[in-house]
């Protein structure tokens, strides 16, 4: 285990080693807020997937009587060879009442609960089980620290789709997209099931399993289709791979490309659509200022390949303009960069006990704001966390990007405050690691899946920090209260340690993860302007299990909500949307800022029926509280 995150691994992940097929499982999810809240955000945001202007040109059907084929289906089973599914939750077999009730497959599911492994390959399964219900105990999980045959509880379908139908082609794909429109099936679209907003699942729709798309090209000389340029190195990606898939071959042929850190990620669905931060985003901008041409269906069945030339209009679109909204990505193809080492640093920090932690916890953070800037624009990416009493720092940056030495002022500054912080651990070295991807399999990627509790359920809320608030010691100050302040809100309800909450867990992370390097081509994607300005993107996250009574289920998702309230009490208003909350408030602003008119406007063009949505809210809301 590296460095990078100097974090106790909080969960033991075990081989997934069954060969048995499952067809059991999927997920639906709705709000346990006031009714204003639920409707003036949630319901518009899935009903819209953000883009759909808040009005439906088409009623789309659910599917037939679950585990019945009629001929409309069979025509799309056999168009497909046989590969249409039907689905139940994943671990219905371990509910002892559900007439799927299996002891033997039940033992398999309660060795693998936890496997992202498993997880990935099961298309009823999703990372966190929160986006697999619908609602509070409206699902069909299991406790995450110690799964078990269940007695007594019924496993409700949630989110899980009715179908499913593994595509292996753009030609699969394009079939699904016909059959669906001429028949009004609703689809969700599915990969790894990596997504805190749900978006990989949907109650009572057919689920386009993309997870065989695993083929991953290196180009030594790639021109896109229709442009007259010079070659490039490049790497084409189907829709259905994985990064842990991807740094490899990209290791093989010694070269780097601006993805993302956690193992559990497909570059090409959510990641490139949502914009995609790197460990090299700093040095080299976002995953989607290096991307060169996808590959995509969109809701006339067409195959389309887009890029500068070709669609342009809907290829800017895809690069950051929201995840579900366009299509099914059958694959990209990203810029393929020199291979660079990877120089690290970590630090774990406990403040002094003794003092007031509210005020150490806002100056730690302030003196962190006064080099974020620095740090930033020398193509230096940093990580925070804040867990209980304890503050992680890292550090990782392409080793000609920068020396350490740059890092010394702040180091010098810590060691100075040693009567308020004590340096637990500190690791430095210099091109550590031969490239990133020797970092990303080898530290960051496992010490991600530690912490990221798979098969357990989470939340998340967040918001972009600009350059400009880190440039004076007052706005400095600032930023350092609010984002202690949303610290303290989102740990309330963890104070008397309650049933089924994960604790300690990161409350809150400032990642310095930003497109310094291509802050000046903001207007050339669709993805969030807020990105381009940002110096951090705090993040606050709740995470909890089966056991976890509805009160505090309450109180902690709400509280994850409403610690973003005093940085947008600053005006900070702009969110990641891949890491944002399913419940933010004014999401349009929020995730798509002065970009949204413009991509509603593509969106009308290429999907005017608004097929393509990820609208999950399993019933509507009546009361002024939804369980």
């Amino acid at each position: 285990m590296g460095p990078f995150f100097a974090l106790e691994r909080l969960n033991s992940h075990r081989a997934f080693k069954s060969t048995a097929q499952f067809a059991p499982g999927y997920r639906g999810f709705e709000s346990d807020m006031s009714e204003s809240w639920a409707i003036s955000s949630f319901l518009p945001f899935l009903l819209t997937l953000f883009l759909t202007g808040g009005v439906f040109t088409k009623t789309f059907e659910t599917p037939y009587t679950p585990r019945t084929y009629d001929a409309i289906w069979a025509t799309l089973n056999d168009t497909l060879g046989g590969r249409l599914q039907v689905l139940r939750p994943w671990a219905a077999v371990c509910y002892v009442d559900d007439p799927l009730y299996d002891p033997v497959q039940c033992q398999i599911i309660l060795a693998n609960y936890t496997n992202d492994t498993a997880r990935k390959d099961i298309p009823s399964a999703l990372l966190w089980t929160n986006w697999e219900s619908c609602g509070y105990d409206n699902g069909c999980a299991l406790n995450y620290f110690n799964p078990q045959p269940v007695s007594g509880a019924t496993c409700y379908q949630g989110t899980t789709p009715s179908y499913s139908i593994a595509i292996l082609s753009a030609e699969d794909a394009s079939n699904v997209v016909k059959w669906a429109t001429a028949n009004n099936v609703k689809l969700t679209i599915k990969n790894t099931g990596h997504d805190y907003l749900g978006r990989s699942s949907g109650p009572d729709t057919l689920q386009v399993f993309t997870h065989y798309l695993k083929n991953v090209v290196y180009v030594a000389s790639f021109v896109p289709q229709g442009l007259l340029a010079a070659p490039v190195p490049a790497v084409t990606i189907g829709g259905g791979a994985q990064l842990e898939e991807i740094y490899t071959v990209l290791e093989e042929y010694n070269v780097s490309a601006v993805l993302g850190g956690c193992l559990t990620v497909g570059a090409a669905g959510g990641f490139i659509q949502g914009g995609g931060h790197s460990i090299l985003s700093p040095a080299y901008g976002l995953a989607v200022d290096n991307l060169l041409e996808v590959q995509i269906v969109t809701a006339d069945g067409v195959i389309r390949t887009i890029n500068a030339v070709q669609d342009s209009d809907l290829f800017w679109a895809v690069r950051g303009g929201g995840a579900g909204s366009w299509g099914i990505i059958v694959s990209i193809t990203v810029a393929a960069l020199p291979p660079t080492a990877i120089s690290i640093s970590s630090l774990t920090i406990e403040p002094n006990a003794t003092q007031d932690l509210q005020t150490l916890g806002t100056n730690f953070i302030a003196l962190l704001g006064k080099y974020q800037n620095q740090i930033m624009n020398s193509g230096v990416t940093s990580f925070t966390a804040f867990i209980a009493e304890i503050y992680s720092l890292g550090f990782l940056w392409p080793a000609e990007q920068a020396s350490v030495s740059m890092l010394y002022p702040l180091f010098d500054e810590i060691r100075a405050l040693s009567s308020n912080y004590t340096i637990l651990s500190n690791f430095t070295q210099e091109s550590m690691y031969s490239s990133i991807s020797a970092a990303i399999l080898e530290d960051v990627g496992p010490n991600m899946n530690s912490i990221d509790f798979y098969g357990g359920s989470v939340v998340l809320a967040s918001r972009f920090v600009p350059h400009s608030m880190l440039e004076s010691p007052e706005t400095i100050q600032s930023v350092a209260e609010a984002v202690w302040e949303g610290i303290q809100i989102v740990t309330a309800p963890m104070e008397d340690d309650p049933n089924g909450v994960f604790n300690p867990q990161i409350s809150a992370a400032l990642f310095g993860e930003m497109p310094t390097a291509t802050k000046h081509q903001v207007n050339d994607t669709g993805a969030n302007p807020g990105f381009y300005d940002a110096a951090w993107h705090v993040a606050y996250a709740g995470a909890w299990t089966v056991g976890t009574n509805q009160s505090t289920y309450r109180s902690l998702t709400q509280a994850v909500h409403n610690a973003v309230g005093p940085l947008t009490a600053l005006g900070l208003t702009g969110s990641y949307q891949n890491e944002g909350s399913a419940w933010e408030t004014h999401w349009k602003e929020a995730f798509f800022g002065y970009k949204y008119d413009q991509l509603l406007q593509i969106k009308q063009k290429y999907d005017p029926d608004n097929f393509f949505t990820t609208y999950k809210v399993c019933r509507e809301v009546e009361n002024d509280e939804v369980d």
